[in-house]
């Protein structure tokens, strides 16, 4: 330790002389900022930096929390089914032999994929009003030559 040594400060643990970096040169590790000397320029810089990057953290703060209150406010994309509104009973007619892969539910539709020995296929049945919308059939492609 320097005892003794008025010029001497503590940073980090350790005891460094003090000295005063030139404006062109990178100051010491450990060196306090209130011993670094900057121009004019250099702190009209440093200014005009922490305003902007302090208005930014705002903005986007403002952005976030908007989103937040947008998202709360609009209203759900689901429409829900009434229980009233669907048939008590559908009937769907499968080809013979026809064994059932899936069943989806997405509102009042109804995606029933089947197997059968006449090839795969999937019925979309309207629940409210129990009738057939739509058969699609899964068909193989010829192999390509």
């Amino acid at each position: 330790c320097l005892v003794g040594n008025v010029d001497a400060m503590l940073v980090g643990g350790m005891t460094q002389p003090k000295s005063r970096p030139l404006d062109d040169e990178e100051p010491p590790a450990g060196t306090l900022l209130s011993d670094v000397n900057l121009s004019d320029p250099q702190v009209r810089a440093l200014r005009i930096a922490v305003i902007v990057m302090g208005v930014m953290i705002v903005m986007g703060l403002v952005a976030v929390i908007g989103r937040i209150i947008y998202l709360m406010a609009r209203p759900t994309a689901q429409a829900p089914v009434a229980s009233g509104t669907l048939t008590p009973e559908v009937s769907a007619a499968l080809p013979a032999g026809a064994q059932i892969r899936t069943v989806s539910l997405h509102g009042d539709r109804l995606a029933v994929q089947y197997d059968s020995a006449a090839g795969s296929g999937i019925l979309v049945v309207d629940l409210a009003s129990g009738r057939t919308l739509s058969r699609v059939r899964m068909v193989p492609s010829a192999p390509a030559p």
